[in-house]
């Protein structure tokens, strides 16, 4: 979002990982529909996906039912403009089926963002720390428990201090690195991520106005703010962003909402087909920051 893009030819690449354990690729000219929630709560992200009149074959290969719970399968969205894609989700199936709906055929598979790590990642057996050990040591070391989840390290923030005594961890990972981040624990595209209210990844500022695809009048409640743009693969959950938006003119009430802000949560709907004219619609909610655009940090 660094230059004005070019919001025509949409197109996507869909990787899912099949029963017998090889990959399955499906693009144009296939159609796809797509709803996908992500965001910074330590809650899990969500999508959606509907693939129209694959083959008998790769239907009966998707299929993942509750007689297939405790096995991991991925599957990896990539969506964007031309050849300019970007992840838009990343994660593991939890159900996939099909069904005819008149005379198409639609494969419809839901999916959790790292899921099966969240669900399942325990701390290992003997993990304890001394002594002084800083608690982003801590943090960290938690993290790449992660790993043979097909999670890996995102971006951990400032969190000072360090541990008095000898500690020992155990339980699910997900829940000790939300009670140890106070909350700040969540995982955006298969990647783990630990970041205070006021703290952002990404050293550039990207900006949305009208010239990269804002629709209509930016809402703001607070110190939160949500808005519709022509779909947007490349926005990151947790990424700084400065927002321009012209409807209200120099009013109070522009000034109050334009400036930098923290993406909390993204919901990417829409369709990408060669034969259907349908729309593409990304949705941000963004946060200000408890002081204001100065008061974020971008951190690595």
């Amino acid at each position: 979002m660094d230059s004005v893009p070019q919001k025509f030819g949409r197109n996507y690449t869909l990787i899912i990982q099949t029963q017998r354990g090889g990959l399955l690729t499906v693009q144009p000219p296939f159609t796809v529909e797509f709803d996908i929630h992500r965001n910074i709560l330590s809650s899990l992200n969500t999508a959606s996906i509907r693939i129209f009149n694959l083959s008998k074959t790769n239907r009966d290969d998707i299929e993942f039912n509750i007689y297939n719970q405790g096995s991991f399968r991925l599957v990896t969205l990539l969506a964007g403009y031309g050849n300019a894609l970007s992840v838009i989700f990343s994660g593991n199936i939890s159900q996939a089926w099909s069904v005819r709906e008149g005379t198409n055929f639609i494969t419809q598979i839901e999916c959790f963002d790292g899921g099966y790590g969240y669900s399942n990642a325990n701390v290992p057996a003997g993990l304890t720390f001394v002594p002084g050990t800083p608690n982003k040591v801590i943090i960290e070391a938690l993290i790449a428990t992660l790993a043979p989840y097909f999670v890996t390290r995102g971006a951990v923030g400032n969190y000072p201090g360090a541990i008095s005594r000898t500690t020992s961890y155990s339980g699910p990972v997900s829940q000790l690195l939300t009670e140890l981040t106070g909350g700040g624990f969540y995982i955006d595209n298969s990647r783990a991520y630990c970041l205070g209210n006021s703290e952002c990844i990404t050293t550039s500022y990207p900006r949305i106005d009208a010239s990269t695809g804002l629709l209509g009048t930016p809402v703001r409640e607070q110190q939160i703010l949500t808005f519709d743009m022509i779909f947007e693969p490349r926005v990151i959950a947790g990424q700084v962003i400065f927002l321009q938006s012209s409807t209200l003119g120099n009013s109070t009430q522009s000034q109050a909402i334009n400036g930098f802000y923290k993406v909390t949560s993204i919901r990417h709907r829409g369709m990408i087909s060669e034969s259907v004219c349908g729309e593409a619609i990304t949705n941000l909610g963004m946060y200000l920051g408890q002081n204001g655009p100065d008061g974020l940090t971008v951190v690595k």
